[in-house]
């Protein structure tokens, strides 16, 4: 905690990549503590944004009483995004990071933070070498954060530490295939579905026309009690998919 407080008091005004998650949530509520009025958190809005995750760091933000600036952001204008490259998520971070450096320089910020941790290092996400290149700061990377850590500290501030992580949603898709503003609204609107009845950690993949479902191994049970399967294949089918696997952890 002392390496993560050092190292956010090296700076007096800084930009906060922020999208409401676990991570950049505690970055908000300690930045806030250390710099005050020198915080501006950004959120980049676009079709990549899963429901309610804007609504829920605008709130967030208010409660801090932190500026927040929202800004919007097209990443299917991208061709690696659009297509769902393995560069993907590289040149959307590296499209983010100069949009946030504009902000930056207008605000006479002296760095950009975002939330990436000690865990995200064991993923292939290829955004991080693009936040890097552009300079981005990671202050719970650099204190040697994981995630429980996170949580951890979290709770101790008041912050719900049991948060699921939200991401892309083009990530609910296989690589190689070509995304649209329709195709990502969709995976949203289905997951939003199931989020509005209680679930927490839900992920929509889609492989073709087909969809597999997946939730928290605790969360199951709920979902057979409650007799969702036929409902939520319902309003899957108003969407378009054609068919429903579901992915329960054996």
């Amino acid at each position: 905690m002392l390496q993560l407080d050092s190292h956010l008091r090296r700076r007096s005004r800084v930009v906060l990549l922020f999208s409401g998650g676990l991570d950049s949530s505690l970055l908000l509520a300690l930045g806030q503590e250390v710099l005050g009025t020198g915080l501006t958190a950004l959120t980049l809005i676009g079709p990549q944004t899963a429901p309610g995750e804007v609504a829920s760091a605008w709130q967030l933000t208010q409660k801090y009483q932190v500026r927040h600036l929202l800004a919007a952001f097209d990443p299917l204008s991208l061709p690696d995004f659009r297509q769902n490259t393995l560069k993907r998520c590289y040149v959307c971070k590296q499209t983010i990071a100069a949009q946030a450096q504009k902000v930056a320089a207008r605000l006479k910020a002296g760095a950009i933070w975002d939330g990436t941790n000690l865990d995200d290092l064991e993923d292939f996400r290829p955004g991080l070498q693009a936040a890097r290149e552009a300079g981005v700061e990671s202050p719970l990377l650099s204190a040697g954060l994981g995630k429980q850590d996170i949580r951890e500290l979290s709770r101790k501030l008041g912050l719900p530490g049991d948060k699921p992580s939200q991401s892309c949603l083009a990530t609910r898709f296989p690589y190689d295939t070509t995304l649209s503003r329709e195709t990502l609204t969709r995976v949203g609107r289905a997951e939003a579905w199931l989020r509005a009845r209680g679930f927490g950690h839900v992920r929509l993949r889609v492989r073709g026309s087909q969809a597999r479902l997946e939730l928290a191994a605790a969360e199951w049970p709920v979902f057979w009690d409650r007799g969702l399967r036929r409902p939520f294949l319902g309003y899957l089918t108003s969407l378009g998919f054609e068919g429903l696997e579901l992915v329960v952890p054996g």
